[in-house]
């Protein structure tokens, strides 16, 4: 399963969430991308202040994937809820229309770069039937990023089979 960045964020993310909670294996994947500041009364951009043009250069840049896991019925890595605890206020419900409101737009670089680390983690899955990075934060500002991976969330040692592949 796959978070969808491009619907109402948060409100979907809960659906995801808790269909997360409710079944017994499942991979769940999500991303999310910082948005673009702009000043809340919609001013033209060249009545902005300094700081307004400051924040707005600065912004939408980074961003994360999580990589949520759960087998039959146990979680091995946590989802997104857990990691980035969502806010219930910023929940916006589906009448929200992100194309004709875009109350917080994003860059597309970043959008790129979290589909470059999910097609990383897709990959890996395809490839050797393994998970490496649970969490995956990024800049695509700077091109950075800093991965935290499965061996550091989990003690791969109390696994049952060693050698077994979390799949």
């Amino acid at each position: 399963m796959f978070g969808a960045w491009g619907l109402p964020y948060d409100y979907s993310r809960n659906i995801m969430n808790e269909y997360f909670n409710q079944t017994d294996d499942l991979i769940y994947i999500d991303a999310g991308i910082e948005g673009v500041f702009l000043p809340a009364d919609g001013r033209p951009q060249d009545q902005w202040t300094n700081d307004e043009i400051e924040r707005h250069v600065e912004s939408g840049y980074s961003g994360q994937i999580v990589v949520g896991l759960k087998k039959e019925g146990r979680v091995i890595l946590p989802p997104l809820n857990e990691v980035y605890p969502i806010n219930a206020q910023d929940a916006i419900p589906p009448s929200h229309n992100c194309g004709t409101e875009p109350y917080q737009p994003q860059r597309m670089i970043a959008n790129e770069q979290a589909a470059m680390h999910i097609a990383t983690v897709m990959n890996e899955l395809f490839a050797s039937n393994t998970i490496h990075v649970h969490v995956s934060n990024f800049s695509a500002r700077t091109g950075g990023c800093r991965p935290i991976f499965v061996d550091e969330v989990l003690d791969l040692e109390s696994l049952s089979n060693k050698d077994q592949e979390i799949s």
